[in-house]
C-alpha cells in the first residue's frame, strides 16, 4: 500500500520537528536492549501537546484530544510538586534536632552570652530554611492542586469531560503527599525545640529584622505550632470551588476502591497510596454545613469505603512511620464517629492474623513453583542462530515475567504490611511475661513483638523477595529485548487492527469518534497513516491494507507520553460516561459492545507496561525492605540519638538464624543483611542524607563483625563435633547423647560458598574472613591441649593426642570448605618449636622434664605388661605442675557428652603409661624429637652414674666381705642363705639403700626402658609402613634378616620353573612384603653413649671384672642383687613392687656393658642359692618365681594381670592339690600348689618364710636378668 503524502502542516510534520525532551526517543529508529535507568520517572507529560490535531479539523475532535493534552499538562504540573514533595519529606524525615547539641546560655552575666547566640544563630539558620521550604512547598502544593480542579471544573462542566484514570491516580499521589506532610510535621517535636532557640537567638543577640522577616516568623511559628496545616489548608481553598471540583475527587475515590479491590497496582506503594488518598478524599468531602454532609449523599455508598478500611485499618506511611486509617477520615466532621474499626477481641484477633504472615503457608510452594516456571521458560525462550525469538516466544517471556512482578508486590506487601502492624500494635510488658519495665517503645514494636516463628516466616519472605529480585534483575539481554518486542508489538498490533477497525466503523456511522480513532491512528502507529478510500471502503479491504503493512522489530516501545495520551483519549471516547456511548431510544452507541470490551482489556494490561519497559528499577522498588530497618520516628517518639543493635530487627533476625540451630535456616543467614542494603541505597539516593547512612554503615561493621565472630564459632563447633566422632573409639558412639547428634558435613555450605558477597557496595570473601577465625580457634585448641599436657604428668599424653587428632580432623573437614594455614605449621608455631629462642617445643620439653622427674624416679617397669606403673612409696619430692587449666567445650571435643566419652577411653590408660602412650609420643613429638628426648636421658643417665652411683659403687664395696667364697652345697638352702645374709649385713641394714641407692639404679634402669620402647614403637611404626608402601616403593632385600634367600635354589628341587609362580618368585614377593624392617638403632645410640660414661667411671669405681677384685662391678650388683631379694629390706613390700625391674635392667646393662656378663652369671650370690635349692632334696621339689611362696611375680598395681594369675593358680589348685609331673630331663618333679599347700610345703621343706619370699624374688629377678641379656645380645647381633 502506497504511504500517503505528508502535508507541511500535518502533525506528522510537526511532530518531527519538535525536539523531543524525553530520554528516550518517540519513534526510534535504532534499536535498544533495554530502557535507560529513570526515562520512564522523568517524564514531562505537558510534550503531549505534539499530538494536536490539525488547525482545520473537527471541532469534537480539536476538543477532545485538546482535553487530553490539556490534562497531560495538569499530570505534568502534579508531576513536578510531587517530585518537590518527595525531597522535602525525605528531608523532613531525617530532620534531627540540632538544639539538645548546642550548649544553652547559662544566665545573662555570662561574658560570652552574646557570641553564642550569634554562633547559636549561624548554626540554626540552615534548619531554620528547611522548615521555611516545608512551609512555602504547603502554600504551592495548595494553590498547585487547586490551580488543576479549577482548570478541570470548565472541562467537565461545560463539555462534559471527566478526568482519566492516570489524571486520577496523580490526584491520589497528591493527596496522600498533604497527609505524609502533615503526619510527619506532626511527629517532628524537634523543629519546634530548634525554631524556639533560633527565636531566642535572634531575639537576644539583638538583631534588627525586616518587617518581612518578622512577618515570615510569625507565619513560620503558627505552621510549627498548629498541626494538619496541609490538609486543612487544601480543604479550605477546594471548597471554594465549583461543586464539579467534588466530582474529581469522587471519581478519585472510586478509582482507588476499583484498584484495592481488583488489584490493579503493581507497587505496594501505590495501594497504601490509594487507602490513604481514599480516607483523605472523604475528609475534603465532608463539611459542616448539612447539604455538604457526606453521609446524606445517596449516590455516595461509603458502606464500601468501610469495608475497605475495616479489612485494612492500619497502612504504612513513610519508612517506620505507620497511620491509622481513622485519624485521617475521622478528622471528617460527620465521620468522627463512624464504626469502621473492629472493636470485638475475637474481630481483633482475625485482623491480626489477616497482617500476619503465618497465614499464608502457600507463598513458598508458589514461589517454588514460579521459579521453576521462570526458569524453565527462560532455558526454552533462546535466540537461536536461525533468528530472534517468535511473536509467541516474547509474549511466552512477557507473560512469566510480568507474573514474576505481580508475586514480588505480593512478598514484598505483606511483609510492608506486617511491620506497619506490628508498629501500630506493640506488645504489652504487663501481659507477656520477662520483659523489663523501662523498654522503650522501639523496642516492645520489634524487638519483644515477633515470635520464634513470625522471625522464621519473615526471614523465609525475605529469601523469596531477594532470591526473586536476585533472578528479575540478572535476565539476560534475549529476556529484556523480548519483553520491548512484546510491549511494541502489542501496542502496533492493536493500533493497526483494534483502532484502524473502530476508525472504520465511526467513519461509517459518521460519527467523530471515528474521527478521533483515525487521528489515535495516524499518531501513534509505527506506519503509513488511514487512507480515505480505505475508511470509505469495507471491513476486508481495511484487513487487507493493514495484512499488506510489515512491522519493523523495533527493541523500543512506546513512549511514556505516547502511552497517557493513548489512554486519555480511549478513556474519553469509549468510557461509558461519554457522549457517543451513552446511546438512548433515538440513537444507538457510537461503538458495539464487544469492540469496546476488546479496548479495554488491553487499556488495562497497557497499565503494566511502563513498568515493565524499566524492569530494573521496578524490580528495584517493589524488592525494598528499607521500612523494616529505619527508625527515625521511633528515635523522634523515644528522644533517643541511637537504639543498640539488639532493638535492629535485621540484627535480631539474624542472631535468630544463629541461635536456631536449624540447618535448614542456615542457607537465610545473610539475607536479613539485605535489609541494610537497602537502606543504605535508601538513604543515599532517596533520603540524601549522609549522617544516616554513617549510622546504617556503623550498625552494619559492627554487626557483620559479630555475625563473623559468630557464625565462624557455630562452625568450628560443629566441625570439631563431627572430627571428635571421627576420632572417637566406634563403641563409644552408642551412646545415646552421641548416637542422636545429627552433624552433616555439609550444613555450612552454603554459607562457604559466598565468595562475592556484597554488602554496602563492598565484595567480601566470606570464607577467606571465616577462615580468619577459624586459624584462631584452631590454634587455641592446640594450645589449651598443649597447656592441660603441661599441667598433667605423661599418662595425659592420650588425651593430647585425642585433642590433637581431633584439632587435626576438624582442620581436614574445614580445609575442604575453605584455604587454612597447614595444620603443622600451626601445630609447630603454637608448640613453639620454631622459636629462635628455644631449641624444644613445648611438647617435648614437658616430656623430657615428666620423663626426668616422674617417670624415671616414680614409675615401676612390668615387663609382664610391657607397662610403667606408679610406684606405691615415692621417694622423691613431690613434682609441682601448672594448675590445669579449665577450657570451654568448643576447645575441647565440642560438646559435654563428647568430652565424658573421651574421658572415658582416655580413663583406661590413666594408671599406667604403655605401648600406647609412646606411639602417641613418637606421633607428637616426630621422628627429629625422640632423639632430642634421648639425648637429655643420656644426660640425665650421665649425671645419676657420676654423681650418684659412683660414690655409692665404694661406699657398697666397702661395706661388703673383701674375699667372699660361694658356699658349698652341703649348707642346704637356708644355710647358703644364711652365709650371704651374714656377710651382707651391713649392707642389707643400710639406711640409704632404698631412698638413694636402688632409687638411682631405678632412675637409669628406667631411662633404658624408656628408650627401648621408643624404639619399639619406631620398629612398629616402620613395619607398618613398609607393608603399605612395598607394592610401589622398592626396598633392597636385607639377607642377614632373613634366610628366604636359601630357599630359591628349591626351584630345581621342585621344577616349579614352569609355574604360573615359580617358587623363587614367590619367595622374592614374601620377603619383600612381609621381613620386618630393621628397627631403627636408638638404643644401639643410647647403650654406646652409656659404655662411654661407665667406661670414663671405670677407673674410679675399679670395677674391672677379676675374680679376685671386691670392687668389680658383678660382685657389687651381686650383693645389691641379693640385699634387695631379702624380705626385711622392703619393710613390709616386696622391692620389685617399689623399684619395678628396672633396677635389674640398669644392672645387667652395666654388666653387660662392662663385659662382666659371663662372670656374673657364674659367680652370682641369688643363682647360687637357687642352684643350692634346687639340689636340697628337701626343697628341691618346690618352683619358685611364680608367686606362690610369699609374693606376686607380677608387679604392684596390675591389677588384671595379678587377677589372672590368681584365677589360674585357683583354678589348677581346684583340680589338683598337689600334681606332679616328671620333667623329660631327669631333674626333680616340679609342684604346683595351693596356698595352704605352699605354706605347709616350705615348712615340711625346712624353709623360713622370708627364706621362701627371698628365693621368690630371686627367681623372679633370675628371669628378668636372662631376659635382658637375651635382649642385649640379640641387639648386638641384629647391628
Amino acid at each position: 500500500m502506497a504511504a500517503a503524502p505528508v502535508s507541511p502542516d500535518s502533525y506528522l510534520s510537526r511532530l518531527a520537528s519538535v525536539a523531543c525532551t524525553l530520554d528516550a526517543p518517540l519513534l526510534a529508529s535504532v534499536p535498544v536492549a533495554v530502557a535507560v535507568k529513570g526515562y520512564i520517572h522523568n517524564v514531562n507529560f505537558a510534550e503531549a501537546s505534539v499530538y494536536l490535531p490539525e488547525r482545520n479539523a473537527d471541532k469534537t475532535l480539536e476538543a477532545t484530544v485538546g482535553y487530553a493534552v490539556q490534562e497531560a499538562g495538569h499530570i505534568a504540573k502534579m508531576n513536578l510538586l510531587l517530585e518537590e514533595g518527595e525531597k522535602l519529606l525525605a528531608s523532613l524525615y531525617s530532620y534531627r534536632s540540632c538544639s539538645r547539641a548546642i550548649p544553652q546560655v547559662q544566665s545573662n552575666e555570662q561574658a560570652n552570652r552574646l557570641e553564642m547566640y550569634n554562633q547559636t544563630f549561624d548554626v540554626l539558620q540552615p534548619e531554620v530554611n528547611k522548615m521555611r521550604k516545608f512551609m512555602a512547598f504547603r502554600d504551592a502544593a495548595t494553590a498547585g492542586v487547586t490551580d488543576v480542579f479549577a482548570n478541570m471544573v470548565p472541562e467537565i462542566r461545560d463539555k462534559e469531560f471527566f478526568p482519566s484514570g492516570p489524571f486520577l491516580s496523580t490526584c491520589a499521589r497528591m493527596l496522600d503527599m498533604f497527609v505524609s506532610m502533615d503526619a510527619m510535621k506532626n511527629i517532628k517535636g524537634s523543629m519546634n525545640n530548634d525554631f524556639s532557640m533560633y527565636r531566642r537567638a535572634v531575639q537576644s543577640s539583638q538583631r534588627e529584622l525586616s518587617e518581612d522577616e518578622t512577618i515570615m516568623q510569625h507565619k513560620l511559628y503558627s505552621f510549627l505550632a498548629n498541626q494538619d496545616q496541609y490538609s486543612s489548608e487544601l480543604k479550605a481553598s477546594l471548597a471554594k470551588l465549583p461543586p464539579q471540583a467534588e466530582e474529581i475527587i469522587v471519581d478519585m475515590i472510586d478509582l482507588c476502591a476499583d484498584s484495592i479491590e481488583m488489584d490493579v497496582y503493581l507497587a505496594p506503594k501505590t495501594r497504601h497510596t490509594y487507602y490513604r488518598a481514599m480516607a483523605f478524599g472523604l475528609f475534603l468531602l465532608d463539611r459542616d454545613t448539612p447539604e455538604h454532609d457526606i453521609t446524606r449523599r445517596k449516590k455516595f455508598k461509603l458502606e464500601r469505603f468501610g469495608k475497605l478500611f475495616k479489612a485494612c485499618p492500619v497502612v504504612p506511611l513513610f519508612a517506620d512511620q505507620y497511620v491509622f486509617l481513622s485519624t485521617i477520615y475521622g478528622k471528617a466532621p460527620h465521620l468522627a464517629n463512624t464504626k469502621w474499626e473492629e472493636t470485638e477481641e475475637p474481630a481483633k484477633t482475625n485482623l491480626a492474623r489477616g497482617y500476619s504472615l503465618l497465614t499464608y503457608p502457600e507463598m513458598r510452594q508458589e514461589y517454588t513453583e514460579y521459579m521453576a516456571l521462570l526458569k524453565r521458560t527462560l532455558n526454552l525462550n533462546r535466540p537461536t542462530a536461525n533468528g530472534p525469538l517468535s511473536v509467541q516466544q516474547n509474549a511466552t517471556i512477557y507473560a512469566v515475567v510480568l507474573q514474576g512482578v505481580k508475586h514480588l508486590v505480593t512478598l514484598t506487601t505483606r511483609v510492608i504490611e506486617q511491620s506497619a502492624w506490628k508498629y501500630a500494635n506493640p506488645v504489652n510488658p504487663q501481659v507477656v511475661p520477662n520483659i523489663p519495665a523501662d523498654s522503650l517503645s522501639y523496642e516492645l514494636a520489634v524487638r519483644f513483638n515477633y515470635s520464634a516463628e513470625e522471625k522464621r516466616v519473615l526471614i523465609e519472605y525475605t529469601a523469596m523477595i531477594k532470591n526473586l529480585t536476585s533472578m528479575m534483575l540478572n535476565l539476560d539481554r534475549a529476556a529484556l529485548v523480548a519483553i520491548n518486542q512484546h510491549i511494541f508489538h502489542e501496542t502496533q498490533t492493536f493500533i493497526k487492527e483494534t483502532i484502524a477497525e473502530l476508525a472504520l466503523h465511526g467513519t461509517k456511522k459518521k460519527r467523530v469518534a471515528g474521527l478521533i480513532m483515525k487521528h489515535l491512528h495516524d499518531v501513534l502507529f509505527d506506519g503509513p497513516p488511514l487512507d480515505d478510500e480505505i475508511l470509505g471502503g469495507k471491513k476486508k479491504d481495511l484487513k487487507a491494507a493493514m495484512a499488506d503493512t510489515t512491522e519493523a522489530a523495533r527493541l523500543n516501545p512506546m513512549t511514556p507520553t505516547q502511552m497517557n495520551f493513548l489512554r486519555a483519549v480511549l478513556n474519553l471516547t469509549l468510557n461509558d460516561r461519554a457522549k457517543g456511548m451513552k446511546g438512548g431510544l433515538m440513537r444507538e452507541k457510537d461503538f458495539k459492545d464487544s469492540q469496546v470490551h476488546d479496548a479495554r482489556i488491553f487499556v488495562d494490561g497497557m497499565s503494566m507496561y511502563l513498568s515493565m519497559m524499566d524492569i530494573e528499577g521496578t524490580v528495584r522498588e517493589l524488592s525494598n525492605l528499607s521500612d523494616l530497618w529505619l527508625k527515625e520516628f521511633y528515635l523522634e517518639l523515644s528522644k533517643k540519638v541511637q537504639f543498640p543493635i539488639s532493638m535492629s530487627l535485621p540484627w535480631i533476625l539474624t542472631e535468630h538464624i544463629l541461635e536456631s540451630n536449624d540447618p535448614e535456616m542456615m542457607q537465610y543467614l545473610f539475607y536479613p543483611f539485605e535489609m541494610y542494603n537497602d537502606s543504605a541505597s535508601r538513604a543515599l539516593y532517596q533520603l540524601r542524607s549522609k549522617f544516616l547512612y554513617d549510622e546504617l554503615a556503623a550498625e552494619v561493621s559492627l554487626c557483620f563483625d559479630q555475625l563473623i565472630f559468630k557464625i565462624s564459632q557455630k562452625i568450628f563447633h560443629h566441625y570439631k563435633k563431627a572430627a571428635a566422632c571421627m576420632v572417637l573409639a566406634p563403641d563409644l558412639k552408642s551412646e545415646g547423647s552421641i548416637a542422636q547428634m545429627d552433624l552433616a558435613l555439609n550444613a555450612y555450605d552454603a554459607i562457604l560458598k559466598q565468595r562475592n558477597y556484597q554488602l554496602l557496595g563492598r565484595s567480601l570473601n566470606i570464607p577467606e574472613l571465616i577462615a580468619q577465625m577459624m586459624n584462631t580457634y584452631l590454634r587455641k585448641s592446640i594450645d589449651i591441649a598443649i597447656s592441660r599436657y603441661e599441667a598433667s604428668d605423661l599418662t595425659y599424653i592420650m588425651d593430647l593426642d585425642t585433642l590433637l587428632r581431633t584439632v587435626q580432623t576438624t582442620h581436614q573437614l574445614l580445609s575442604e570448605r575453605m584455604t587454612l594455614d597447614p595444620f603443622e605449621s600451626m601445630l609447630s608455631e603454637v608448640d613453639e618449636s620454631i622459636s629462635l629462642s628455644a631449641t624444644n617445643g613445648r611438647i617435648i620439653s614437658h616430656t623430657v622434664a615428666e620423663l626426668l622427674i616422674d617417670v624415671a624416679p616414680n614409675f615401676c617397669y612390668n615387663n609382664v605388661t610391657a607397662r610403667f606403673l606408679r610406684g606405691p612409696v615415692v621417694f622423691t619430692p613431690e613434682v609441682s605442675r601448672h594448675s590445669f587449666p579449665k577450657a570451654p567445650f568448643i576447645y575441647l571435643y565440642g560438646s559435654k557428652p563428647l568430652s565424658v566419652a573421651f574421658t572415658a577411653q582416655n580413663g583406661l590408660y590413666k594408671n599406667f603409661l604403655g605401648v600406647q602412650h609412646f606411639g602417641a609420643l613418637k606421633r607428637w613429638v616426630g621422628r627429629n624429637g625422640i632423639p632430642a628426648i634421648i639425648a637429655e636421658l643420656a644426660k640425665h643417665v650421665d649425671s645419676k652414674i657420676k654423681d650418684t652411683i659412683a660414690a655409692y659403687i665404694g661406699v657398697i664395696a666397702k661395706g661388703t666381705p673383701q674375699t667372699m667364697k660361694l658356699p658349698l652345697f652341703e649348707y642346704g638352702t637356708a644355710g647358703t642363705f644364711e652365709y650371704f645374709s651374714a656377710h651382707l649385713r651391713p649392707l642389707i641394714l643400710y639406711q640409704a639403700l632404698k631412698s638413694e641407692v636402688l632409687q638411682a639404679f631405678r632412675e637409669v634402669g628406667n631411662a633404658v626402658l624408656v628408650v627401648k620402647m621408643f624404639e619399639d614403637a619406631l620398629a612398629m611404626d616402620d613395619t607398618f609402613l613398609e607393608v603399605q608402601t612395598s607394592g610401589f616403593v622398592p626396598r633392597p632385600a636385607d639377607v642377614k634378616a632373613t634366610n628366604y634367600h636359601k630357599l630359591k635354589d628349591f626351584d630345581h628341587i621342585f621344577g616349579s620353573g614352569g609355574y604360573a609362580t615359580p617358587f623363587s618368585t614367590w619367595v622374592e614377593q614374601n620377603e619383600r612384603s612381609f621381613a620386618p624392617a630393621p628397627p631403627i638403632p636408638l638404643l644401639g645410640g643410647f647403650l654406646n653413649h652409656l659404655r662411654g660414661t661407665l667406661d670414663s667411671v671405670a677407673d674410679e669405681w675399679q670395677a674391672e671384672g677379676h675374680l679376685e677384685n671386691p670392687r668389680a662391678f658383678f660382685r657389687v650388683w651381686s650383693a645389691l642383687q641379693f640385699t634387695f631379694c631379702v624380705p626385711s629390706v622392703g619393710e613390709g613390700r616386696l622391692v620389685r613392687e617399689l623399684f619395678g625391674e628396672g633396677i635389674s635392667w640398669a644392672g645387667c646393662t652395666f654388666i653387660y656393658l662392662l663385659n662382666q656378663h659371663d662372670v656374673y652369671t657364674a659367680f652370682d650370690f641369688n643363682n647360687h642359692v637357687l642352684s643350692v635349692q634346687r639340689a636340697d632334696r628337701k626343697a628341691s621339689h618346690l618352683s619358685f618365681g611364680f608367686g606362690q611362696y610369699g609374693g606376686s611375680s607380677l608387679g604392684h598395681g596390675d591389677k588384671n594381670a595379678l587377677a589372672a594369675a590368681t584365677a589360674a593358680a585357683a583354678a589348677a589348685a581346684a583340680a589338683a592339690s598337689a600334681s606332679t609331673t616328671s620333667p623329660s630331663d631327669g631333674t626333680s618333679p616340679v609342684t604346683t600348689l595351693s596356698p595352704l599347700s605352699a605354706t605347709i610345703a616350705i615348712t615340711a621343706a625346712g624353709l623360713r618364710p622370708d627364706i621362701a619370699q627371698f628365693l621368690e624374688s630371686a627367681a623372679f629377678y633370675q628371669n628378668v636378668n636372662e631376659e635382658v641379656f637375651a635382649m642385649l645380645q640379640g641387639m648386638e647381633a641384629v647391628a
